[in-house]
Formats: C-alpha cells, sequence, structure tokens
C-alpha cells in the first residue's frame, strides 16, 4: 500500500484558496480523482505524481511512500539457460 500526504500538502494551500477542483484542473484531472488520490482509494499514475509535486514544489517521496510490507524483496537471479518467462533457453 501507498501511504499518501496528499491531503496534508493541499490543506497547506487551502488556506490560499486552493480547492480540491482547483487542484484537479491545475494538474489536468477531474476533482473526484482527486478525492480518491486523498483518501488512497486510487494510486497516481507516474505523470499525474510529477505533476503534484512539481506543482506543490516537493518530491514524489514527500508525497507518497511505499509501505514497508510492499517493498521489494531481495533480487533472485535466474539460471543462465533459464528465460524471464520461465521456460528453458533451447540454444
Amino acid at each position: 500500500m501507498i501511504k499518501n500526504h496528499l491531503k496534508e500538502w493541499r490543506a497547506r494551500q487551502t488556506q490560499r484558496g486552493l480547492s480540491k477542483a482547483a487542484l484537479a484542473r491545475r494538474i489536468g484531472v477531474n476533482r473526484s480523482y482527486v478525492t480518491r488520490l486523498e483518501q488512497g482509494k486510487s494510486l497516481p499514475s507516474l505523470a499525474v505524481a510529477l505533476a503534484l509535486a512539481q506543482f506543490f514544489d516537493c518530491t514524489v517521496d514527500e508525497l507518497f511512500q511505499l509501505q514497508p510490507e510492499y517493498t521489494l524483496g531481495p533480487i533472485e537471479f535466474c539460471d543462465t539457460d533459464m528465460l524471464p518467462n520461465g521456460h528453458h533457453n533451447e540454444d
């Protein structure tokens, strides 16, 4: 799961008059999508995450954080004769 700090970042801007609708217009999405992002019901595309970070003048990591239970484990390397799809190379 991804922890999301979008609501906190937007709240800082709300004092300056930034609504969900205004934020949505600025980054090219609809208001309901911003609501779903804030509630953690949707994950942003890379383009949206970058647009949000640029808008708030922060990093993507400051807005969204991968939770420990979803981090990648150690990388396991395949045998040299095995293809990425799990089939053996017939060469």
